[in-house]
Parts: structure tokens; C-alpha cells; sequence
């Protein structure tokens, strides 16, 4: 066994837990990164990958044993670190320390969708034509993040990529998109995740993110084993207790560390 194999059989056992990401995005880095596993009673025990300034991936099995991350953390600048870890992390160095929660969603099958509200309409979004309009949206829901549109087509080219996973709500009368959803889904573990959902600010509160959400489990029900979602735990709006609503479960909180 490898270590990729390692990951790969370790996350699937519990996913939020292994990693802060869907798997994919952790495994396209892994050639830039130093790693080690450890095999205890024919089962993974340890996990760690890093590089000289990053320290991206560090778990045990057994979640009491006091970590050492004095190999990995010397001269790191940015690191990832699980909550159960919070206790012995040398966190001094970091100036920036933000927690992001992450939730699965294991049902087989969903539940019965919430009618769209009335007034709105679900639309895939042609992605070819229609970049500009994701650009615009998703940067009038966010202060701090508007992605160009060459950013935008350049996710076409990731290996998860679906079109059927990108929707629109539309706002009937005025034509025009006010809700956004995008997921992927990795074909190799059957992992589905939620990776952009926004409303716009003047209609939020009207059912528009859980009609999305529960949109896009919808059409990943039958195509994956589970799906994931990550989101800032002191998010204003509360992605969190959105997608709870929607069935997704979990207490992972994994902090981000910056110098």
C-alpha cells in the first residue's frame, strides 16, 4: 500500500474527518507534498503530508494520542489542523485562525423536495454562454471573493466536472438568475460535494438555498455513496444550519492557520 491508497481507503471511512475538502483536491496535490502513513492491526493509524511551508494533511485513528507535529510544522506558514488536534498545535506563529465546519449527507435517498417557491424556476446553467452571469452573481453574495470568468471555465476542466451540477433559480417575472448551486461529483469514490451555493442578498429568506440544495442532492442521489460541504462556522448567513435542514449531518470543525 501506498500512501495515496492509504487516503483514499482511510477517508472513505470517514471522510469529514480525514480531510476539510472533497478527496480529489487533496490528491491532486499530493506530488508536491512530503507524506508518511503508519499500518497498525492491518488498518491505517496515521496519516501526514506536508511541505516546507504547508502542513495539509495530519490524522490519527486513535484520536487521544498527543500529536507531534514538530517535523511537520517547523517552518509552515499555513496548516489545516482538525479540532481534536487544537489542544497540543503550536498555534502561536499563526496571526489568522478561522474554523470551517463539515457535513455528509449518507441517505440514500433524498427527501421528498420542498417545491420550488413560487414565482422561481430551476435552469441549468449553460456554462459556455452564461460564465459572465456566475462571475456577477457569485461576486454580489460575497464582500471578499468574485472569481473572473476565466477562473469559472477553467472548473469545466476539473475531473469532477457535471454540467447537469450546475443550476440556476431564476426569477420568473424579471428573468433574471438570483440563486446559484454548483457540485461535483469524483466518479472514482462516488463522492458528491457542494461547492458553491449563493442567493442573493435581497432574496434570501424565501426557501431559494434549500430549494437549491436539495436540488442538486436530487440529481447526485443515485450516482454517489455520500456528499459532502464545508463552510465558515461564523458565516452570518449560516450555510451551516442550511444545509442541516437539508439532512447533512456531522460535528468536524477543521481550523485554517495562517502566518
Amino acid at each position: 500500500m501506498n500512501f495515496r491508497d492509504a487516503l483514499i481507503a482511510t477517508y472513505c471511512e470517514n471522510p469529514c474527518q480525514v480531510l476539510p475538502n472533497a478527496l480529489w483536491k487533496t490528491l491532486a496535490q499530493l506530488e508536491n507534498l512530503q507524506s508518511s502513513f503508519s499500518i497498525e492491526k492491518d488498518a491505517v493509524d496515521t496519516l501526514k503530508a506536508w511541505n516546507e511551508k504547508n502542513l495539509m494533511i495530519y490524522w490519527t485513528r486513535n484520536r487521544e494520542q498527543s500529536p507531534d507535529f514538530s517535523q511537520q510544522q517547523t517552518h509552515a506558514s499555513f496548516a489545516i489542523i482538525h479540532q481534536d488536534y487544537l489542544r497540543t498545535f503550536p498555534s502561536a506563529p499563526f496571526a489568522i485562525r478561522k474554523p470551517y465546519f463539515r457535513l455528509i449527507h449518507r441517505q440514500k435517498k433524498t427527501e421528498m423536495k420542498e417545491p420550488t417557491p413560487t414565482g422561481f424556476s430551476i435552469h441549468e446553467v449553460n456554462i459556455q454562454q452564461e460564465a459572465q452571469m456566475v462571475s456577477e452573481l457569485i461576486g454580489q453574495c460575497y464582500q471578499d471573493m468574485h472569481p473572473r470568468v476565466e477562473e469559472i471555465m477553467s472548473w469545466v476542466n476539473h475531473p469532477v466536472f457535471d454540467p447537469a451540477l450546475w443550476v440556476w433559480v431564476m426569477d420568473d417575472s424579471k428573468g433574471i438568475p438570483i440563486g446559484l448551486g454548483i457540485a461535483e461529483i469524483d466518479h472514482d469514490t462516488l463522492e458528491g460535494s457542494l461547492e458553491w451555493i449563493q442567493v442573493l442578498p435581497r432574496y434570501r429568506g424565501r426557501g431559494i438555498g434549500k430549494c437549491i440544495v436539495q436540488e442538486l442532492l436530487f440529481r447526485l442521489e443515485k450516482r454517489v455513496k455520500f456528499t459532502t460541504v464545508a463552510g465558515e462556522v461564523d458565516n452570518k448567513t449560516d450555510p451551516e444550519g442550511l444545509y442541516r435542514s437539508c439532512g447533512f449531518k456531522g460535528g468536524d470543525i477543521w481550523w485554517v492557520f495562517r502566518t
